[in-house]
Order: C-alpha cells, then sequence, then structure tokens
C-alpha cells in the first residue's frame, strides 16, 4: 500500500513540475515575442527586481562509437540519436542594489538511455551580498570555481560547441553539474576581478577501489580551495554572474589575461610499492588569455588559449564522454570504453587553443560563425598524447536567443598493447547539429 502511495506522490510531483516548467516557459515565450525583458521592477525603486530566464540546447547527432560499444546489448560501431543536451530554468532578484539571489531548475544529457531519470533538478541556489564596491560574500551552491575562465562556462554563450571536458575537472564527480556547496568572495579592482571560493565538494560517485593509479578517495575530504584573478585591457567583463562567456557576438571589445588555482587536500589515494594506503592533494593551476576584438561592420575575432597543470596524484586518468549514449562493452572493447568516451581529464600538462571568426550576411540579419578549438594533453599516465579537435559554424539568427550550430569533432581511440598499456591506435568522429534556444 506505501508502495502505491509513494508513487502516487512522486508522480504528482513529477507532473507538478512539469506543468510549472510548461507554464514559466509559455510566459517566456510571450514575453520574448513582444520584445519585454522578461523582468519585473518593484514599483518606484528600478534598484529592486525579478527575472527569469529560460534556455536549451537539442541535439542530432551522428556518432562513431568506440570499438565494441553495445547499444541494447548489440553491438553498434555507428549511432544516430536526437537528445536534450541542456535545459535550465533560472529565476533571480536583486534587492536593493545590494543583495542577490539566483535559483535554477535544470538537467543534463537527456538521451534515450537517461529519459526516464532525467528528471529537473537544482542546479543553483545562492545568496551574495555587496559590501564594498571592492567586496561582495556569498554562499550556497553554485558555479563559482576558479582554475580557469571556463572552470565556470556560459554554456549558452559559448563560442564551441560545447566546453571541453578539462576544463570541468571535477564535474559530476565532486560537484553537482559543475556546482559546488561553497561560500565566496568577489569583486572588482580597477582592472582587475577576482574569486576566491570555499567548497566542501560532494562525496565521489566514482569508483573508488585503491590501486597503485591515483582515484578519488573514500575518506573526510578536506576543503576545496579555488581562486582566479582575471586583468581586462579593455572592457570589463561583469562578475554578476559566475559563467564566463565564450562570445560577445562582436558587441564588446575584451582582452583578459586570467591565472587561478584549486586545491583540496586529502582528495586522493593510491598504492605504494609497498602497498601501504597514500593519500594525496589535488593541485590545479592554469593560465590563459580570451579576446574578442571588433571589425569592421558586426564582424569580429574571438581567440582563447590556455596552459593547465593538473595533478590529482601518480597516474590519475578519467575517460569521459559527454551525453554518452553506449550502453555497455564487448570483448572487443578499447580503453576508450563505450559509446563516445575518451582520455579527457588526468595528472598532467593540458594546451588548449581556440579561436572563431563572426561576420553578418549581407542584406540579412544572421550572422555565421566559423569556430575551431584543439586540446593537446600529456598525461602521466599515457605513453602517447591524447589530441581533440572541435571544429564548426554557428548560425546566429537572434543572435543567442536562437542559434543553429554544426559541429564536428574528432577524439583519439586508445587501445591495449601486449604488455597492457593503454596506446593511441586511432580516431573515431562525431557530426553535431544542435539548436539553442534562449531567453531572457
Amino acid at each position: 500500500m506505501n508502495f502505491f502511495k509513494d508513487q502516487t506522490c512522486a508522480a504528482f510531483f513529477s507532473l507538478k513540475t512539469v506543468l510549472f516548467l510548461l507554464l514559466a516557459a509559455q510566459v517566456l515565450i510571450q514575453a520574448s515575442v513582444h520584445g519585454q525583458a522578461l523582468r519585473v521592477y518593484q514599483e518606484g525603486d528600478s534598484s529592486t527586481y525579478a527575472g527569469a530566464r529560460l534556455t536549451g540546447q537539442l541535439w542530432m547527432r551522428y556518432n562513431e562509437n568506440n570499438p565494441g560499444t553495445l547499444i541494447n546489448g548489440q553491438e553498434t560501431p555507428a549511432f544516430f540519436d536526437i537528445s536534450i543536451r541542456r535545459v535550465r530554468l533560472q529565476t533571480y532578484a536583486r534587492i536593493r542594489d545590494k543583495t542577490n539571489i539566483t535559483f535554477t531548475l535544470g538537467q543534463n544529457n537527456i538521451n534515450y538511455l537517461s529519459a526516464r531519470s532525467g528528471e529537473i533538478r537544482l542546479l543553483d541556489f545562492y545568496v551574495d551580498h555587496r559590501l564594498h564596491k571592492f567586496l561582495s560574500v556569498g554562499g550556497g551552491q553554485s558555479g563559482w570555481n576558479g582554475t580557469s575562465r571556463y572552470a565556470a562556462p556560459n554554456t549558452s554563450r559559448l563560442l564551441s560547441l560545447d566546453v571541453a571536458p578539462f576544463m570541468i575537472p571535477t564535474v559530476n564527480q565532486t560537484d553537482n553539474v559543475l556546482r559546488k556547496l561553497s561560500a565566496y568572495i568577489k569583486g572588482q579592482i580597477g582592472s582587475w576581478d577576482y574569486r576566491w571560493i570555499f567548497g566542501r565538494p560532494y562525496a565521489p560517485v566514482e569508483n573508488t577501489r585503491i590501486s597503485s593509479n591515483s582515484t578519488f578517495a573514500n575518506a573526510k575530504p578536506g576543503i576545496q580551495t579555488a581562486f582566479y584573478l582575471k586583468h581586462h585591457f579593455f572592457d570589463k567583463e561583469s562578475l554578476h554572474s559566475p559563467f564566463h562567456q565564450g562570445t560577445y557576438d562582436g558587441e564588446r571589445k575584451v582582452l583578459s589575461l586570467g591565472m587561478g588555482f584549486e586545491r583540496q587536500s586529502n582528495a586522493m589515494w593510491h598504492l605504494n610499492a609497498a602497498s601501504d594506503t597514500i593519500t594525496s592533494p589535488i593541485s590545479l593551476i592554469a593560465i590563459d588569455l580570451f579576446g574578442e576584438l571588433p571589425g569592421p561592420g558586426d564582424n569580429a575575432l574571438t581567440f582563447y588559449s590556455g596552459y593547465f597543470y593538473y595533478n590529482f596524484g601518480p597516474n590519475y586518468l578519467r575517460v569521459i564522454g559527454f551525453n554518452n549514449v553506449g550502453g555497455g562493452l564487448n570483448e572487443q572493447g578499447s580503453f576508450n570504453g563505450t559509446g563516445n568516451a575518451w582520455p579527457a581529464i588526468g595528472t598532467g600538462h593540458t594546451a588548449y587553443v581556440q579561436g572563431g571568426y563572426l561576420w553578418k550576411l549581407k542584406d540579412r540579419n544572421e550572422k555565421i560563425q566559423p569556430f575551431i578549438s584543439g586540446q593537446f594533453s600529456r598525461f602521466e599516465r599515457l605513453q602517447d598524447p591524447v589530441t581533440y579537435i572541435e571544429g564548426g559554424i554557428n548560425i546566429l539568427m537572434k543572435g543567442q536567443a536562437s542559434k543553429i550550430t554544426l559541429a564536428f569533432q574528432n577524439r583519439p581511440v586508445f587501445d591495449y598493447s601486449e604488455q597492457g598499456l593503454p596506446l593511441a591506435s586511432h580516431r573515431r568522429s562525431c557530426l553535431i547539429l544542435q539548436y539553442q534556444v534562449r531567453l531572457e
């Protein structure tokens, strides 16, 4: 009897969530159609207001699967699918120009494997308060992160199709879709801005079996500290949101140099030669440069480059595939694992570059923006380097509010040698068509 009661309650609350999201989406769309700002001001006081935004990304994809990939128990060398890469519904409020409140519901990677468990969940709930023009304090579950610019990426304002996995190195491991329970301070002083975060990470979800290769420890975690300092050479970027934009659609002149770190004690463990358990910290550092330089007319050059050194302990390596639809492996499986996974994050050095050029089509409102990005990593556990390439074109029909992206991704496949070592053997590709909507 309790089972049916619990199921009925769950269905009721799920229905309430769906109805709430549909109603919110209808309000957002109606306001957008009529050119209204999705914001309500307190009567007679524009310093106090509340607003909302809705973003979503739909994918159609053809993926060359890793060797031995199983889908519904059947070996599948390639696969076409339709999925929801991201959906977000955010509400926010500002009180007297000093206090900000943010609340976000959303989910990632709703595909044929996850649709029945792809419930909408809480992503953000945090509050910050400005104590001084140079200092604000805040806390809650949020995307305030350090290390590099795209440790906190604005995923609905990217230059490339998607964020590189290594930029968010603990995603869905000790965080919640890169959000963490944390307190932070932030501010802008002249042409500099800073953020300093103190977080309590979630318990790791990765297999924490101990071996000679470092993995996340099933032990009491230390406090996670992250810091990011940035210098603006031209226009200043907003520090209101934790998330950095990948492009400004040619509307601003930006050049910023950043540097940051992240550290957490007792985060990892491994066995030494004497089979003793050794715990070690996570220690990450990065330096990066972002620029968007407007050209003639509405044209603009956008670029990003960075150097990253990650230390997760000896031989740590994470194989990850975003929005993965692989359901398992047979005996032909490789080190990469199933679907579109590849060794993207690990102890070692990484260089990353990204570039694109935006121009407006003659006698039309649309803009096009071809782009290319590349990751080159030397991970401690692998003898061969990891190179990952993504290129494509954005068609901005109404800026980021209505955008189509066609992207090509090419990844390495690592297989085991006769000695049991992972070596680069060949490459696989993926073609993705994305439609993005952003209403705010």
